[in-house]
């Protein structure tokens, strides 16, 4: 929506320099050149608050994925804990554990970007 405005803003303000252009109304000229700026600062304005959105969204995905794994991990514990057989325990322990921690250490250099990014973000 404010898109469309700041863009339909340029094209009747284009209107207006080639009218005031053949009539060689310089005050007005001026006047629409002004405008111009105007509604130009405010497209690099929404680009900029979308770039800003898509960082957001990117970083909610991060803490998204690192709370997945936080909560496989927990889950897995629990598993641990509460199975009775020693095998399963094992298994628990030695296969599945393994990729879970394999892919909280990925996530190290996440949180570690994440933490200047939320800063950021504050």
């Amino acid at each position: 929506m404010k898109l469309n405005y700041i863009i339909d803003g340029l094209i009747d303000g284009i209107k207006d320099i080639r009218e005031h252009n053949t009539s060689e109304d310089k005050a007005s000229i001026y006047s629409d050149l002004d405008k111009q700026s105007e509604l130009i600062n405010k497209l690099i304005e929404f680009k900029k608050q979308q770039e800003s959105d898509e960082y957001n969204i990117k970083v909610a995905r991060q803490l998204t994925d690192i709370a997945e794994n936080i909560q496989a991990l927990v889950k897995l514990m629990a598993l641990v804990s509460i199975s009775n057989s020693d095998e399963t325990k094992a298994y628990f322990m030695n296969e599945t554990l393994t990729h879970v921690l394999d892919s909280l250490c990925n996530s190290i250099d996440d949180i570690t970007n994440l933490s200047d990014s939320l800063v950021d973000l504050d």
